[in-house]
């Protein structure tokens, strides 16, 4: 038997071997409150235990006992960054553990397929980015996951200030300057004996390519979505510059980030996540629309297991009113098989659904 602990839905599907499958999900209370928690996985067990014995009479149930059992007794003391709810799928040789950012429903599945249907749900709405916090003469990057940012370590040779990037070949005149140290970034006042003001935009634009290209690398290898922090004349200068595949054209804070604190920050951060929850409906249903027009939409059960099973389905769309009470068989199915050919999965609130159909799918373009 072997564990896992991870919440990549491509890896998790790499994990997941040969049925049938145990999908518990269950919310967590405090680390002080453990016998609360300790009462609902026990509910969730025997719920899956009596699943197992009726729908599966001729397997054996001791093996998933065997893996569940210290699992599920360990799980309501862990101290360490407990997370909102966890998920567990088990198969008669291997567990995988989903800490998820979520409240989940409690429930209890047991079928041929694993039930991933919460764990998806939760990654849609997890938007985890970079952040660049951009002033006139200093920068900082961070990362921000499930709406918390943590600042990235940059090596001493990063261009986080103007004068670090351009040294000596500051063209503002003679300079004096002293930093300011606060809030997020270091800020650099300068003070020139010949400061016209064409020479301090030549200075501002020569820093603006040092951190845009020092940048570009730096998101080539994270490979994460890169939201621009800054007032809107500095964000009307630094993105023609940018030259970046990762940098969000639409999600974006226009206000200074000086000196704000991390408190502050995870504020001003929040109508990020409506934004972008919004833009991904906006995109899901012009998608619709144009499959509709061109006949590629299926929406009954046996169509859809046929296109899921051959690899046809792009994107399968589900109302989120179809997952209360027990999901059935086919839908699980058809999720597992969608998903293992590449295809996405989206689930929306039944007042977002575009679909007439409960669970309807866009097919692939031939």
């Amino acid at each position: 038997m072997t564990t896992t602990t991870f919440t990549d839905l491509k890896t998790l599907l790499s994990e997941l071997d040969q049925g049938p499958f145990v999908s518990l999900y269950f919310s967590m209370a405090p680390a002080r409150q453990a016998d609360k928690n300790r009462l609902t996985i026990k509910q969730l067990f025997k719920s899956a235990a009596t699943q197992f014995s009726q729908d599966f009479p001729d397997l054996d149930w001791q093996p998933y006992e065997q893996q569940l059992t210290p699992l599920l007794t360990d799980i309501p003391y862990w101290q360490d960054e407990l997370p909102t709810s966890f998920g567990i799928i088990t198969s008669a040789a291997h567990t995988t553990v989903l800490r998820l950012d979520t409240t989940v429903e409690s429930q209890a599945c047991v079928s041929s397929w694993p039930n991933l249907l919460p764990q998806i749900a939760a990654q849609q709405l997890a938007f985890n980015f970079d952040l660049l916090c951009l002033n006139q003469d200093s920068f900082q990057l961070f990362q921000v996951n499930t709406g918390v940012p943590e600042a990235i370590s940059l090596p001493d040779d990063a261009p986080t200030t103007l004068q670090k990037a351009l040294g000596t070949e500051v063209s503002g005149g003679d300079l004096n300057f002293h930093a300011h140290t606060g809030g997020h970034g270091e800020h650099v006042s300068y003070h020139g004996h010949n400061t016209a003001d064409a020479e301090k935009e030549i200075d501002h634009r020569n820093y603006y390519q040092a951190v845009a290209d020092y940048i570009r690398e730096i998101t080539a290898k994270r490979q994460r979505a890169l939201v621009l922090f800054a007032l809107p004349e500095n964000q009307s200068l630094f993105r023609p510059l940018a030259k970046n595949i990762y940098l969000a054209e639409h999600l974006t804070i226009e206000r200074s980030p000086i000196s704000l604190t991390n408190s502050e920050l995870t504020t001003a951060l929040k109508p990020l996540q409506t934004k972008w929850q919004a833009e991904l409906l906006s995109i899901v249903h012009e998608r619709y629309d144009l499959a509709a027009n061109q006949k590629l939409i299926v929406s009954e059960p046996e169509e859809l297991r046929n296109a899921a099973l051959a690899g046809q389905i792009d994107t399968l769309l589900i109302d989120q009113a179809q997952l209360t009470g027990t999901t059935p068989d086919w839908l699980l199915e058809i999720c597992d098989q969608v998903l293992r050919y590449q295809g996405r999965v989206r689930i929306f609130p039944t007042a977002d659904y575009p679909a007439a159909e409960a669970v309807t799918a866009i097919k692939r373009y031939r």
